[in-house]
């Protein structure tokens, strides 16, 4: 059930989920008492939690300022475990519900955004119902935006909602364009999540091929959907996109190569699908937050 509160000209700490108080984050600082009316910030290092996060009638955006982290999501029964990399972006639209288990801490802005700046494609109002979750995914210009938000609260530049205001609309927006499904006569006759049967079959395909270029329409030709629908469904039940996805499990393939010191870094790249060893280096960085060379010492 949706949890709706009373509804105010200000948006307050006691329409969240009250992050700060019941997982002994380290609290940085908030918008509360700042007159803000459609969003709500924090800024805070969080330590590690188990916790529930209830439905509520607007949206939660966290922005990773640090990473990577592991975290595990249990959504609608499904378990999903992410390694997410600094910048990336957890999405809980409104309606939904999330178990969260985050296994080490985390610097992190909160950003609360009030429902009624969605809108979806023609405008229409109100539009969070084809708004799917993200788990980690992560957009140069959410970054962008939510860094300008904490900024506000942290690094000194102007907190009236007339500043804030307009960023918040941009969020609202950019999760519009990147993340809104809309319904079509094919979503309407098919399920809208990819089949656990599908899932194996797409995992299955990628391990035999992780070493070679893996193209999209291959996978959608897997589950028998279009390549533009396939994305839809696959976000959906994923969190991430294909691409996120492939690259996840090609960085965890790396990890586990790693082990075998006879493989130089060279021969590891071309074994995960990487085009080059500069590559490899830079998006196993991205995702570790160090190098190759030394996540093989340290370990």
């Amino acid at each position: 059930m949706v949890r709706r509160m009373q509804a105010t000209s200000n948006f307050g700490v006691q329409e969240t989920h009250g992050v700060l108080n019941r997982f002994q984050a380290e609290f940085r600082g908030s918008s509360e008492g700042l007159g803000w009316s459609s969003a709500f910030a924090s800024v805070q290092r969080e330590r590690p939690f188990e916790g529930h996060f209830h439905a509520l009638s607007d949206n939660l955006m966290v922005l990773h300022r640090g990473g990577p982290v592991d975290i595990t999501y249990v959504m609608d029964g499904k378990s999903v475990a992410r390694h997410i990399p600094r910048g990336g972006v957890f999405f809980l639209p409104a309606g939904h519900a999330c178990n969260v288990l985050l296994r080490e801490p985390l610097e992190s802005t909160h950003i609360y955004l009030r429902s009624d700046l969605f809108a979806g494609p023609g405008g229409s109002s109100g539009a969070t119902s084809g708004l799917a979750p993200m788990l980690g995914d992560q957009d140069a210009v959410l970054e962008h935006l939510a860094a300008a938000i904490g900024d506000t609260i942290t690094g000194g530049l102007p907190a009236s909602s007339l500043f804030v205001d307009p960023i918040a609309q941009a969020i609202a927006n950019r999760f519009v364009a990147i993340n809104f499904h809309k319904p079509s006569t094919e979503a309407g006759k098919h399920p809208n999540l990819l089949s656990g049967r599908q899932m194996a079959r797409i995992r299955e395909f990628v391990d035999a091929n992780i070493d070679s270029d893996i193209r999209l329409d291959q996978l959608a030709e897997l589950c028998g959907r279009s390549t533009e629908y396939f994305v839809r469904l696959f976000k959906a039940t994923n969190g991430v996109s294909p691409y996120q996805y492939v690259l996840n499990l090609r960085i965890e393939r790396a990890r586990a190569l790693l082990a075998d010191e006879t493989l130089s870094l060279a021969e590891i790249a071309l074994a995960c699908g990487f085009s080059h060893q500069e590559h490899f280096t830079r998006m196993f960085r991205r995702f570790t937050g160090i190098t190759p060379g030394r996540y093989r010492h340290s370990h």
